[in-house]
């Protein structure tokens, strides 16, 4: 298939034009004429991830995170992200980003985080717009809505969500790890400020990632459950869901889910 066919069909049901215009996804690296057969799947792109793409033959690495996101002045071996873009145009390998689009989509990120976990999904948390006729207009926005099907403690939700997401730990805040959860909301990735909106409303826990200090202080004064699962611990997903998105909506090519992705943070 060719790259841009294939573009094509992922932009529409994940359209590019829903990410915040601070973001950088779609085609960061390649043409659209060429032909893809091997594909990877990554939350990042780094110089492990790279290096794993080369070894196997891969013509297109899928990451949830913008390659090129920040503003390049030169590209040069002595520079981090400069070294990699040469490595990967002398290895012809492209590079197509899905961000914050993917994050607000219809079966996009958010979703497929609720799917995993096993909780029902009730609906997007921030509804922001509607565009054009995409899925007939429905307002789409960042986060979703979840329910438990049984109601539980707290500190029992943490060892479900450890569980069925292979992560060691999770940071709570709050006052009471042993009160009931049955309404949850999620922002995958860096969507701590969310735990303002879910004050005013019946939602038991956030879940989401990279909670700062003074924003923890504030959700435990207003009496706020938070669960800070890293932004890795929500999103490294990513990789899992686009590939079962290729092969079962799109198929006839080889989808490799990396082995090499990074977490930057140990758990000691």
């Amino acid at each position: 298939m060719k790259l841009g066919e294939l573009i094509r069909v992922i932009e529409k049901k994940f359209p590019k034009n829903l990410q915040y215009n601070w973001d950088n996804s779609g085609l960061n690296i390649g043409y659209e004429e060429k032909n893809i057969s091997r594909i990877l799947t990554t939350l990042e792109i780094t110089e492990e991830t790279v290096d794993e793409a080369i070894k196997s033959n891969v013509d297109l690495i899928i990451s949830h995170h913008p390659f090129l996101f920040s503003k390049i002045n030169k590209i040069v071996d002595t520079d981090v992200k400069g070294k990699l873009v040469i490595k990967l145009i002398e290895n012809n390998i492209a590079v197509y980003c899905m961000h914050t689009n993917y994050d607000i989509a219809f079966g996009g990120l958010n979703d497929y985080f609720l799917e995993v976990i096993g909780i029902e999904n009730c609906g997007v948390l921030d509804p922001i717009s509607s565009y054009g006729d995409y899925e007939n207009g429905e307002m789409v926005g960042l986060g979703r809505i979840g329910k438990l099907e049984k109601p539980t403690t707290i500190e029992n939700f943490i060892i479900d969500l450890k569980e069925r997401l292979k992560l060691n730990t999770i940071r709570f805040v709050g006052k009471n790890i042993n009160g009931i959860v049955k309404n949850i909301a999620v922002v995958t990735g860096a969507g701590a400020e969310y735990f303002e909106m879910i004050a005013s409303n019946d939602i038991d826990v956030l879940i989401t990632g990279d909670m700062k200090y003074h924003q923890a202080v504030d959700a435990y004064e207003m009496g706020v459950n938070v669960l800070d699962l890293g932004h890795y611990g929500t999103e490294y997903i990513f990789s899992d869901a686009m590939k079962k998105y290729i092969d079962e909506e799109i198929g006839g090519m080889e989808v490799q889910v990396s082995t090499k992705m990074l977490n930057p943070f140990i758990d000691c």
